[in-house]
């Protein structure tokens, strides 16, 4: 179950599984930046276009890392972002790797999925960003080390959740826990009647039988077409993988639909017609 946080105006969740365990992390909303338009407030990413075909300013994207992370005593220095391009590569990050990809000019390699160990110098956090893909945050119960992640469809239909979980735990999955964020729920992601056959290799590699498929409601037609839940078929290829059921929280907010108030609070591409900036989640050592 996520909880709600706010400091200084910016809003955030956590999990309450994680913070069990005392892993420092935080999934940011969109509230509490500097950028204004379709990145209003707390965008963090410096590739995404408005409908005019305008970036945000680096300037504003940088500020934005900086309000960020300061809420978790991070400074961007000491962070790297994931340079995401929807495919399963996991990278883990080195003591040279600090600041990349909080700034225009140095980022990562392309990577949607970050490990960060322990006893890693100069780098006190990882990062991805989203808005409807599904972030996941993962730590080793038994060393400290973590792990963000970024799954849209594709990394999702890839493995990606399960690469991290069993590259994080050196092949140890059961001492993984995770939380999985908020993203696009089943309600809000309609997809076409051959999605399904985009996952058909994961599963059958993790031996998913079509009875488990239709018990997770892993794609529905009670909106009337095929809808995919992101959520449920990363948690339940991470189970196969063996992470245990207990050990992942599900976050249960989406970024489409749901808001607070009147107000939508998370970056939505799909709400959003396409137009949006992304919202930061964050694992720290």
């Amino acid at each position: 179950m996520l909880k709600r946080n706010e400091k200084n105006g910016v809003i955030y969740y956590t999990s309450e599984l994680l913070a069990a365990h005392n892993v420092r992390h935080a999934f940011f909303s969109r509230a509490g930046g500097v950028s204004g338009g379709v990145f209003d407030s707390l965008n963090v990413s410096f590739s995404r276009k408005d409908e005019n075909s305008a970036f945000d300013s680096a300037e504003n994207v940088m500020k934005n890392f900086e309000i960020a992370l300061g809420t978790l005593g991070i400074s961007p220095k000491n962070a790297v972002m994931a340079h995401q391009v929807h495919f399963d590569t996991v990278l883990e990050a080195t003591e040279r790797d600090g600041g990349k990809g909080t700034t225009p000019d140095d980022e990562m390699p392309e990577c949607d999925g970050l490990i960060l160990r322990k006893n890693t110098k100069n780098v006190d956090a990882v990062c991805v960003k989203t808005a409807d893909c599904v972030p996941i945050i993962l730590a080793d119960a038994k060393s400290g080390n973590v792990s963000a992640v970024h799954a849209g469809w594709k990394g999702t239909s890839l493995g990606i959740a399960s690469k991290a979980a069993l590259m994080l735990s050196c092949g140890r999955p059961e001492n993984v826990i995770c939380a999985i964020g908020p993203c696009i729920c089943v309600k809000c992601y309609e997809t076409g009647e051959d999605f399904k056959e985009n996952f058909a290799s994961i599963f059958a590699e993790k031996g998913i039988t079509e009875e488990e498929i239709e018990e997770y409601k892993l794609f529905s037609y009670e909106y009337g077409k095929m809808h995919t839940d992101l959520a449920a078929v990363n948690g339940l290829l991470l189970q196969k993988s063996g992470v245990l059921p207990e050990n992942i929280d599900y976050g249960n907010v989406c970024t489409c639909c749901d808001d607070e108030n009147g107000e939508k609070i998370f970056f939505s591409h799909r709400g959003q017609g396409g137009f949006s900036g992304t919202f930061l989640s964050v694992a720290v050592k």
